[in-house]
């Protein structure tokens, strides 16, 4: 112990005298530690950390499938499908359904819908979480009979309630009616994501009834011993009864089970682990590079080696001195690193979406990636295998020689052999790890630049949306008045209603009256809209008329279809005046079409269009609706206060919420790929920048070591521009054989960024060939520096140099 001390204390003041070294070295650690610990931040939340509910091995998602109608995986059940699991299955001790609403929470001040969930009464028992205050909801609350309950969120509690626990029995208002609230969750509990507030699914409603319609989702516990396996034939057995007892609605479909964590992460994994190997990269080249330093200065150290060793220091000793060193080097850039990790979780908190478009699993990140003990533990183990890495090459390398070879060259202190081949197979390294990080952002740059330019069918600029709850009666005359006095306000440039937001409706099952389609009721997207919809949004009608303020309730049933549904079920006919049925909340409507319009892009970029059909919103009126409204200024949101205003004068009742920005939801379709594209860009430009810094050193300390042999040159007559050329030529020959190493490496795993790319080919030539140029351009400039100076050495001067 007391010789390790001596190190310890020795290696500070060597360290100590070299600061400028020093500080180069810290810092090259710190961006590689720091980048792994900031990225490891957030994969421990998301991949890693366990879910805040009782024994979450035991959670599943329960989920419709339709293979054989080309359906895909729905996710949604149906209520009377949901039900009857629930009373058949054996395999689960839990079994419970959740689907989205919103509530409306009535005061003395004005009303405020209320992001909420209407969930089966043994919901939060299937999750295994309690209340914080009160109690979960009863059975008997679940029924039309019962009393009238509704759980509270922590964040709605604090909010609205102030955090008053006596606020637990108390009634309050919620839409039409009094509830009593029965409790209020844990401010970890988000389950659903958005919801502010929980209510009793009621079980003997007509809509429990529904089959054909699959919207609710659903979550089941399984018993103790109960493997996945195993509960998955038993659901699928359930859903063949199902099917032979309705296959009118139930031909093909069958149940899939996947594991709770698998459901929530869906596809973050894959980005979160390209991101990890990225910063791996970033930290191995980061080793490279001090690895590559530590050997130049193992030269300058030579004569000290050589007296050590004259003086009886043995090879372990001498080893150790030098991996003591490192350590302290790696410790204190691993501490540097953690610091720069803190500001780095912080950035990457301000760089998540509010809403992510394909996983669950970064939205609550947002509230809970912080550096915590399984962090500083990861953080710490990186940071000595750091050490080792980057530190144990130069030591053994160094210690390797003989003391009549270290006294021979400590005189003049050049290089051997060895240490300049190691050096050159170090940088060769660097830039070829370099080119696999650079092509990967390359190929993300390109894919999200791609997704930027994608068509959505109607003109964004100027729209933006807004949230009402209509009131139970005479909803069309309240819609139709709210639509003239928000139109009359100053900056609404056209408004129209719609029932459902961002343009996307339930799915609902449709077929072709006359012409059965063979393989059964499809899925389409089903909104109900006011005639001035498409004009609001810009949308070309490719043929027939839109809607008229005739198509009410007492006029032939209409419909309008998308140019999707109309080229995949209409192929090579005019669906004008032809007829669909539509399965609608239990029952099917035959609508003659009327219009086909352009398809309007909701899905995220790159998933197929649905179908859609649109109604009129008089003919199939909504409880609540969304206003669409195009504005004449550059921000729509300057006309906000009017639009509440001209609302309310109509009904101070309705609740008025979710104002949105039609442009900024688009941006937020494409935050995540941003958001990858963005920190693969920033992992990639910090391993250029180090790969150049190689090129750099082992360029400039060649110069340094051949000042003597220059001077010479000079002398005999050679040109500047000659000794120009033979120093950049050894840096370009190390640049293209680990530019040729590193395409090699990147063709190679490019099938890993397969899934993360769009409309882009994970082998594209066009960022290949860019990447290479870039890097060798940068490479070459680096060796071109200390070429320069080179040309600038006085023979007389370099021939004196030892």
């Amino acid at each position: 112990m007391q010789a390790l001390l001596k190190d310890i204390g020795y290696g500070l003041r060597v360290l100590a005298k070299k600061p400028g070294f020093t500080v180069v070295v810290l810092l090259t650690l710190a961006l590689g530690i720091g980048a792994n610990t900031a990225i490891f931040s957030v994969i421990n939340v998301v991949l890693l950390r366990p879910l805040p509910y009782r024994d979450p091995a035991r959670l599943v998602a329960v989920g419709s499938i339709n293979p054989e109608g080309g359906k895909g995986m729905s996710g949604g059940v149906s209520p009377a499908d949901f039900w009857d699991w629930q009373e058949q299955s054996q395999s689960f001790e839990h079994l419970a359904t959740y689907s989205g609403t919103g509530i409306s929470l009535h005061s003395e001040e004005q009303p405020e819908s209320v992001p909420s969930a209407r969930v089966s009464a043994n919901f939060f028992q299937t999750f295994g979480v309690e209340p914080m205050l009160g109690r979960a909801f009863a059975p008997e609350e679940g029924y039309m009979s019962g009393p009238k309950a509704i759980m509270l969120s922590h964040r709605l509690w604090q909010r609205r309630f102030g955090g008053d626990p006596a606020i637990v029995g108390q009634a309050i208002r919620a839409d039409d009616g009094v509830a009593t609230v029965v409790g209020v969750m844990p401010p970890d509990f988000k389950m659903p994501f958005y919801a502010e507030a929980w209510v009793p699914l009621q079980r003997d409603t007509s809509e429990m009834q529904l089959r054909a319609n699959r919207y609710f989702s659903v979550a089941g516990r399984l018993k103790e011993g109960q493997t996945l396996e195993s509960a998955q034939a038993g659901m699928k057995a359930i859903a063949a009864r199902l099917e032979a007892a309705y296959p009118k609605d139930n031909q093909n479909w069958t149940v899939k089970l996947t594991p709770w964590r698998e459901h929530v992460v869906g596809n973050a994994r894959p980005a979160l682990l390209v991101l990890m190997s990225a910063v791996a990269l970033v930290l191995l080249i980061a080793c490279a590079n001090v690895a590559g330093l530590l050997l130049a200065r193992a030269t300058s150290r030579r004569k000290e080696m050589a007296i050590r060793v004259a003086l009886g220091a043995s090879r372990r000793q001498l080893l150790q001195q030098l991996l003591v060193e490192s350590m302290l080097l790696a410790l204190a850039g691993g501490a540097c690193g953690l610091l720069l990790a803190a500001w780095g979780v912080k950035a990457i908190v301000g760089l998540l979406p509010e809403f992510t478009w394909t996983f669950q699993a970064l939205r609550s990140v947002r509230d809970d990636l912080s550096i915590d003990a399984t962090v500083l533990v990861f953080t710490l183990a990186t940071t000595l295998l750091t050490g080792i890495i980057f530190g144990l090459l130069p030591a053994w390398q160094a210690s390797q020689l003989a003391i009549v070879e270290w006294l021979k060259e400590s005189s003049s202190g050049r290089e051997g052999v060895r240490h300049k081949r190691m050096r050159g197979a170090l940088v060769v390294a660097e830039i070829a790890l370099a080119i696999v990080l650079l092509a990967g952002a390359g190929l993300l740059i390109q894919s999200f630049a791609r997704m930027r330019r994608v068509d959505f069918g109607y003109d964004p600029r100027g729209l933006m949306t807004m949230s009402l709850s209509l009131p139970r009666q005479n909803q069309t005359l309240f819609a139709r008045q709210v639509q003239e006095q928000v139109a009359a306000t100053p900056g609404v440039e056209s408004v129209s209603v719609m029932s459902f937001a961002t343009f996307g409706g339930l799915n609902f099952p449709f077929n072709i009256e006359g012409s059965p389609l063979p393989e059964g009721d499809q899925n389409a997207s089903y909104s109900a809209i006011s005639p001035d919809y498409f004009d609001t949004l810009k949308v070309k009608m490719l043929s027939g008329r839109q809607f008229t303020d005739r198509d009410r309730p007492e006029t032939p049933s209409v419909a309008i279809i998308n140019e999707t549904l109309a080229r995949q079920y209409f192929a090579g006919e005019d669906p004008i005046g032809k007829r669909i049925v539509i399965s609608y909340m239990g029952q099917r409507k035959s609508r003659e079409i009327i219009g086909v319009v352009g398809d309007i892009k909701q899905e995220a970029p790159g998933e197929p269009t649905r179908p859609e059909v649109f109604v009129p919103f008089d003919q199939q009126p909504w409880f609540a609706a969304w206003l669409l409204i195009r504005t004449t200024g550059p921000d729509p949101l300057s006309v906000k206060n009017g639009v509440q205003n001209a609302i309310w004068s109509v009904n101070n009742t309705m609740t008025v919420s979710k104002t949105e920005v039609i442009e900024e939801l688009l941006d937020q379709r494409v935050a995540e790929p941003r958001l990858y594209a963005l920190l693969l860009g920033v992992f990639a430009a910090i391993a250029l920048t180090l790969a150049a810094v190689g090129v750099y050193g082992i360029t400039s300390y060649s110069v340094t070591e051949r000042t003597r042999e220059i001077g010479i040159r000079i002398a005999l007559g050679a040109r500047r521009r000659d000794i120009l050329g033979m120093v950049i030529r050894q840096g370009a020959a190390l640049t293209l054989t680990g530019v040729a190493i590193g395409i090699s490496a990147a063709l190679a795993s490019s099938h890993i960024m397969s899934s993360l790319l769009f409309e882009v080919s994970a082998n594209d030539p066009f960022t290949f060939v860019s990447i290479s140029v870039l890097l060798t351009c940068v490479a070459l400039l680096a060796s071109y520096i200390p070429a320069h100076r080179a040309t600038k050495v006085d023979a007389i001067i370099a021939l004196r140099h030892e």
